[in-house]
């Protein structure tokens, strides 16, 4: 397999059902960079935006603002 190959391999990957890839700017990497390695437990002050369940600060910035039990069954539910 040649490079160009591989990298139209990866891209048929990249969009593939079950994967979650939101658009970020300078300023928002920077900000949510700060909750990246918080555990799930960790500044338990937000909701979930489906289910209302209180989340974690990594869980509203890295899971869409949902909880795990929300966000995996938006994004790789077992169709």
């Amino acid at each position: 397999m040649d490079k160009k190959e591989g990298l139209e391999n990866n891209e048929d990957e990249l969009w593939k059902d079950g994967a979650f890839m939101e658009t970020l700017g300078p300023q928002d990497v920077k900000e949510k960079m700060k909750t990246f390695h918080k555990k799930h437990n960790e500044d338990m002050d937000y909701n979930c935006k489906k289910c209302n369940k209180k989340i974690s600060a990594h869980n509203k910035d890295w899971h869409a603002g949902m909880c795990d039990e929300c966000f995996n069954k938006t994004y790789f539910s077992e169709e």
